[in-house]
């Protein structure tokens, strides 16, 4: 005879991950504020981060960050999925686009995916989009400031 999972244990297990898979995420999107070069990023939080299942479908997204760069990040993943399937991937390997007919139709957004292994294989993708204002870019007008001195 099977014994049969207790209701409530299960309903805490599955918050339990499901905190860890938010507090994962969150620490990702806390870790580029902290580290970004951009402005933008580091000041305004003009990012975002996410965890991803092996068939690209989003699993968590951080709290930290922008709505707008969660489906443009969504995107990337299943284009870069596309092009380079999860077997074929390797520990290390990252895949970075700016190409906005790709993610976010902006040039100035910078996405990165990443797979993540467990034993050696592709248990799914970690994925980031940030925006990126640099004093070359400022010339675009997404970037422009009224400013004529500084």
């Amino acid at each position: 005879m099977v014994a049969r999972p207790n209701a409530a244990l299960a309903q805490i297990h599955t918050q339990i991950m499901w905190s860890r898979l938010i507090a994962v995420v969150e620490e990702q999107a806390q870790t580029m504020l902290r580290t970004a070069f951009s402005t933008s990023v580091r000041e305004a939080g003009d990012l975002s981060a996410g965890v991803f299942d092996r068939h690209g479908r989003m699993l968590a997204q951080a709290v930290t960050g922008t709505p707008g760069h969660v489906n443009s990040m969504a995107n990337a993943v299943r284009h870069f999925l596309d092009v380079y399937p999860l077997a074929a991937m390797k520990p290390g390997d990252h895949y970075i686009t700016n190409d906005p007919w790709l993610t976010s139709g902006h040039l100035h957004d910078i996405t990165v995916v990443t797979p993540s292994f467990y034993r050696g294989q592709p248990v799914g993708l970690f994925a980031n989009t940030i925006h990126r204002c640099s004093r070359r870019a400022c010339r675009f007008q997404s970037c422009r400031s009224p400013a004529t001195a500084a």
